[in-house]
């Protein structure tokens, strides 16, 4: 990948035990996903010095997917959302300390300032600081009622005000408004999506997948608008419609934009590289050696091409193995196939690999009985991706696809007479 590594030229930084038997330790900045899970595998690797797991948000660590999804459905209730258990934290003698802002890190002294005054020491850092929300400004986006999905606060903000809403508009079709969609339909609600592209996730998914995803809203009640944007919002002191660019007037209660996420690179110092999050090598290692980081806020190697993705799985399996390699250096790269889920209407979709140039795509199934694989092909008939509805079965040698990087033939991959796990032996 080509990682520059700061090298300390004049021998400032201070060494520590690469096994950290000791004081000061390991910090995680981040409670997330991979900061719960990275901090629990320094556990498991044989770790017995210090581990403090950070974070801004005061709430105990939670899941963030069921937030948009079964919790706001009624279908799981709050304690249901934390990752862990409280007493585990104690039980694994990781000191979580909650409502705390990073303010400054200095790799030399190796401390962490943080904005209540407090400072803390550390052999190794690791960063799983996730990511944040895209926002917009609109004219009347001061309105009540309308909302981003950040997290639990936002997210019980919503189901407050949803008690009384009967028509809601969600800007944005990518995953997050298609959730909240599927969502919000499930409550009875009138639901209007404005998308300003002309096919959603295109460049994700493809334009055949993307029609499909059009095709299942409509067929379940959501009206989608596209190649329009909202220009602004009208009520008095709630929302009460929202005005598109083409003079589209459509009413509502409610308005929840999600329109993507960034990657929270906010802590930054000298040195640490960061070109559309931070950037690591294949065993987590940032440009400052002793500085990890992983998940969503990281750009890492995969088939030796730099990437960035923001999956919760992606999130999980990298901090597992990153924090293997802060315990026993450079003894595990990473080589995980990226993979995510989004369940809509009814109907579970999961992608693996990471592409967005293929040379052509093979269908397996029909969209009209909404159970298909569509792979993406490279010229040499590689399979470099694979788009999954309603056939969970055909995960596992569609992860050995990708794995085995090897030609295929794709009248084997369509010909659903031919068993998928045989299409991968013979290759």
């Amino acid at each position: 990948m080509g990682l520059s590594k700061w090298t300390d030229p004049y021998g400032l930084v201070q060494k520590g035990d690469d096994k950290l038997s000791g004081k000061p330790g390991i910090i995680i900045i981040g409670a997330g996903i991979a900061g719960v899970h990275a901090a629990e595998s320094l556990r498991k690797e044989g770790f017995r010095g210090r581990i403090v797991l950070m974070d801004r948000d005061g709430q105990m660590p939670y899941d963030r997917p069921p937030l948009s999804k079964e919790w706001l459905t009624g279908e799981m209730d709050s304690a249901s959302l934390l990752l862990r258990d409280p007493a585990v934290y104690e039980k694994l003698d990781i000191d979580l300390k909650l409502d705390v802002d990073v303010t400054s890190i200095d790799p030399v002294r190796k401390t962490i300032d943080t904005k209540d005054g407090s400072s803390y020491e550390w052999d190794k850092l690791l960063l799983a600081t996730g990511s944040g929300l895209r926002t917009l400004s609109i004219a009347g986006d001061d309105l009540q009622g309308i909302f981003y999905l950040r997290g639990m606060t936002d997210a019980a903000a919503i189901k407050q005000h949803m008690q009384h809403v009967k028509e809601a508009v969600i800007i944005g079709a990518g995953f997050i408004g298609a959730e909240l969609a599927s969502s919000l339909k499930q409550l009875g609600i009138n639901v209007t999506i404005v998308e300003r592209s002309s096919y959603p996730m295109e460049k994700i998914v493809g334009r055949e997948i993307s029609a499909y995803f059009l095709d299942l809203h409509h067929r379940n009640g959501v009206n989608v608008i596209t190649d329009d944007s909202v220009a602004q919002f009208n009520g008095d002191t709630m929302v009460g419609e929202g005005v598109t660019v083409e003079g589209r007037r459509i009413p509502c209660q409610v308005v929840m934009i999600g329109v993507g996420v960034t990657p929270n690179t906010e802590v930054s110092l000298p040195h640490l590289e960061i070109d559309g999050g931070y950037v690591v090598d294949q065993y987590g290692e940032t440009s400052i050696p002793g500085i990890y980081a992983a998940g969503d806020c990281t750009v890492w190697p995969y088939n030796e091409v730099p990437i960035h993705v923001e999956h919760w799985d992606h999130s999980l399996n990298h901090a597992k193995t990153v924090a293997q390699n802060m315990v026993n250096p450079q003894s595990a790269p990473y080589s995980y196939t990226p993979y995510f889920w989004s369940d809509q209407h009814g109907s579970r979709f999961q992608y693996f690999g990471h592409t967005q140039q293929w040379s052509k795509t093979v269908l397996r199934g029909s969209f009209e009985s909404d159970t298909f694989t569509n792979f993406y092909l490279d010229d040499q008939n590689i399979v470099q991706a694979a788009f999954l509805c309603n056939q969970p079965k055909n995960a596992l040698p569609v992860r050995r696809m990708i794995k085995h990087q090897k030609a295929i033939d794709p009248e084997v991959l369509a010909d659903e007479r031919v068993a998928l796990k045989k299409a991968v032996w013979s290759q």
